[in-house]
C-alpha cells in the first residue's frame, strides 16, 4: 500500500502543472492523468513483486480524493469507500469493485445478500492484482461538505446510518475518526480499519 501511495503521489505531483495550464473548464485531461497514475502504481507494485519473491502477488485498494477548488476528483480502485455528507444526507460516491457488487449489478444477488456473500471479499479490481480498473469521479465542492474515506474494516461493521449520525455530530476530524474506529471494533473489528475525514471550510482571513 505504501508503494502504491508513493508512486501515485509522485506521479500526481509531476502532473499537477498540467491541471493549471490546461483549460480549467475541461477537466478531462486531468481525469486521464489520474487514471494513468493508478496504472503507474499498478505497474510499480507488480514490478516490486517480480523483483522481491516475498512480495509477489501482493495487491492493495486505492481511494484518493484531490481537490482544486471548486472541483474535487475521486480516484478509486478496489472496495475502500468514499462518502460525502452534504446538507445532512450521506452519499456513497465510490462503487465497490468486488465480485459481489458485479453480481448485484447483473441482478444475480440482492444488495443485502451481497454483503454476506463470500464474493464480498473478492476484489474485481486492485492495484497490483490480476486486473485494475481505475475510476475517476468528478465532483463540485461545497462549503461544509464532509468527506469520508475508509477501508472495509469500517463498513463491514458500521452501517451507513451510524456513519451519518457520527458525521452529523462531529466536533473535529480526530474525534469522529476515534468514534467510528470504536464503533468498528465494538462491531467485531475483523479487519484493518482506516478512516480519513475532512470538512470543506473557508480559511480564516
Amino acid at each position: 500500500a505504501l508503494l502504491a501511495v508513493a508512486s501515485i503521489a509522485q506521479y500526481v505531483a509531476q502532473t499537477m502543472q498540467a491541471y493549471y495550464t490546461h483549460d480549467a473548464s475541461d477537466g478531462h485531461a486531468f481525469i486521464q492523468q489520474l487514471e494513468e497514475a493508478a496504472y503507474v502504481a499498478h505497474a510499480a507494485v507488480i514490478e516490486h513483486g517480480e523483483e522481491n519473491p516475498a512480495s509477489k502477488g501482493m495487491a492493495t485498494t486505492l481511494t484518493m480524493w484531490i481537490s482544486v477548488w471548486p472541483d474535487s476528483y475521486l480516484l478509486q480502485v478496489g472496495d475502500s469507500r468514499c462518502y460525502v455528507l452534504r446538507q445532512g444526507e450521506l452519499t456513497q460516491i465510490s462503487r465497490d469493485q468486488t465480485m459481489a457488487q458485479e453480481l448485484v449489478d447483473q441482478g444475480v444477488l440482492s444488495r443485502t445478500d451481497a454483503f454476506s456473500s463470500r464474493w464480498a471479499q473478492v476484489l474485481s479490481s486492485s492495484i497490483g492484482g490480476k486486473q485494475t480498473a481505475p475510476v475517476v469521479t468528478h465532483m463540485l465542492s461545497e462549503w461544509n461538505n464532509v468527506g469520508l474515506l475508509c477501508s472495509d474494516g469500517l463498513t463491514k461493521h458500521v452501517d451507513d446510518d451510524t456513519i451519518r449520525d457520527r458525521l452529523m455530530s462531529m466536533t473535529s476530524a480526530k474525534q469522529v475518526c476515534e468514534q467510528l474506529l470504536e464503533d468498528a471494533l465494538n462491531g467485531g473489528g475483523s479487519d484493518n480499519v482506516t478512516i480519513v475525514v475532512g470538512r470543506i471550510v473557508k480559511s480564516s482571513p
